[in-house]
This record gives C-alpha cells, sequence and structure tokens, in this order.
C-alpha cells in the first residue's frame, strides 16, 4: 500500500512537471514582432457589438471577420486580449486617450481618421449591395427607381448626385428595411456583408442580396472601402506588426476563409493597394 507521504510526493511531483511543461511552452512561443502594449503581455481591445465583422463574446473573446483576425494576431505575437465593449465614437476615443491598444469593427481607411489614430494595412473590402426583390446588380437598374441608402455610408454622396429626390437617405439600416419591406422604396443599398448576415437573422425576406458591378458614377463600386484596425497612432512599431500579420494572413489565404466563414464573399480579401479615403 501506498502510504500517504508518498501518494502527497508524487502529486506534489506531478504538479511541478505540469508547471514546468506551461511554463515551456509560455517560452517557446516566440513573437513575431517587438511592440509594446498598455498592459504587458495583453492586447487591449476596444469593440462595438456590429455583426457579423465584430461581436464581442466576453472579456476575453471576440467573434466575427474582425475579432477572428484579431486573435490570431494576438496568437502570432504571443498575446492574451483583453475586449472592452463600447459604443462606437467610444471605440475612437479609447484608442486615442490609450485605454485600449487597438479598436475594431468594420473601421474605414479615411483620410479624416488617419490625423489622429494609425490605420493598419487593410484587412478586407466593405463591398456595396443592392436589396431589391428583383435581384438587380446594376447601378443603372435603380436609376429613376425610389431608392434607400444609409446616412455616412461611402456611396450616399454619390446616389444623391446621381438619383436627387429619389434617393432616401434612412438614419440607419433598421428604418431602411422596414420601408423596403412596407413597399415604400423600390430597392435599399447597404454593405453587402451586414445585409447576408442581418438575412440569415431573419432580415429582409423574400429579398436578394446582390453585389453592385462596377460603375464610374458611384466610385465605391470601383474601389470599395478598405477597412483597418485603429491603434495609437504614436505606436509605430504596434502598427507595422499588425499590418505585417494581417497581410500574412490574406496570402496564406486565412482572411478569405475567416470573411467565407462568415457566409461573406471571398472576394472581399482582395484588397489591392493600401488607399485612403478623402
Amino acid at each position: 500500500m501506498t502510504s500517504p507521504m508518498r501518494r502527497l510526493s508524487i502529486a506534489l511531483v506531478g504538479l511541478c512537471l505540469t508547471g514546468l511543461g506551461a511554463t515551456a511552452h509560455a517560452q517557446a512561443c516566440k513573437p513575431a514582432h517587438q511592440f509594446e502594449t498598455i498592459r504587458p503581455g495583453t492586447l487591449s481591445v476596444a469593440v462595438w457589438d456590429f455583426p457579423p465583422y465584430s461581436i464581442p463574446a466576453g472579456t476575453q473573446d471576440i467573434k466575427g471577420v474582425d475579432g477572428e483576425i484579431v486573435k490570431q494576431i494576438a496568437a502570432r505575437e504571443c498575446l492574451k486580449i483583453a475586449v472592452s465593449v463600447v459604443d462606437p465614437a467610444a471605440v475612437v476615443q479609447s484608442v486615442v486617450s490609450r485605454r485600449a491598444d487597438i479598436g475594431l469593427g468594420d473601421w474605414y481607411r479615411t483620410a479624416d481618421r488617419a490625423k489622429v489614430l494609425g490605420l493598419s494595412g487593410p484587412m478586407y473590402l466593405d463591398q456595396m449591395a443592392v436589396i431589391s426583390k428583383q435581384g438587380v446588380d446594376t447601378v443603372g437598374s435603380i436609376v429613376g427607381k425610389r431608392v434607400g441608402t444609409v446616412q455616412g455610408y461611402l456611396w450616399t454622396g454619390d446616389l444623391q448626385k446621381l438619383l436627387g429626390s429619389s434617393l432616401v437617405v434612412y438614419p440607419n439600416p433598421v428604418a431602411m428595411a422596414q420601408d423596403l419591406a412596407a413597399g415604400r422604396i423600390d430597392a435599399g443599398t447597404d454593405s453587402y456583408a451586414v445585409s447576408q448576415y442581418n438575412q440569415t437573422k431573419g432580415g429582409y425576406p423574400s429579398m436578394k442580396i446582390m453585389l453592385v458591378k462596377p460603375d464610374p458614377r458611384v466610385p465605391a463600386t470601383l474601389e470599395p472601402g478598405q477597412t483597418a484596425l485603429l491603434y495609437t497612432k504614436a505606436n509605430a512599431a504596434l502598427g507595422t506588426a499588425l499590418s505585417a500579420n494581417i497581410e500574412a494572413l490574406r496570402q496564406s489565404g486565412e482572411i478569405g476563409r475567416i470573411l467565407k466563414t462568415y457566409g461573406l464573399s471571398t472576394s472581399a480579401a482582395d484588397v489591392g493597394a493600401p488607399r485612403i479615403i478623402q
């Protein structure tokens, strides 16, 4: 029979071996880049709830396209993640004030943002879609019809010039979807990814969601908005690491795989050369 003392010794040896194994594993993780974070060993992330791009899942997890990309970057850099869920404006403020290392949630690479924030290399394209019963996919097919869009979208200004009073600008996609369902507008325009995701959750019943073919009258169909991770402008080393990791994930096909996982077109991973929206 094994004595109680011997059983205790065996247990202690087992715990020590487990601890040594964990330490060895931690030491085996070599960061791909060197940069500082607000909390050593942790990537602090500010996020807002915007499916399918950013879906908070607790204080240490994020789902959605942006979330999956960030988790892979953190793993490459041997970092844990700490998640703060805030409203969209607070995402920007959290990064500017260094309460968070990065911000995510389908943020365009724009000139105004670049003045106060660091913008990573582009992750994916936010493509324009037309939502209608007929399944139209060209700008020409909505000319002469009553069309809805949402304030602040990349293509809204150009559609206003093209469609004039036939364009109805809504404060949010929900209001537009309600009018579309009621037949008060003939078609709606929205982010392809967002509208597809909403349809999987019961939105846009009996509607067809189509990527819009390129048309020079609406430049966003030629060069869709590129999205980025936001970071504190002064932390250039972090920005370099984010961009390098994003490009590596694209080259390996991982970003395309993530997009497909969320029911989105893999073509959105073909971002082209980095550009800034003026």
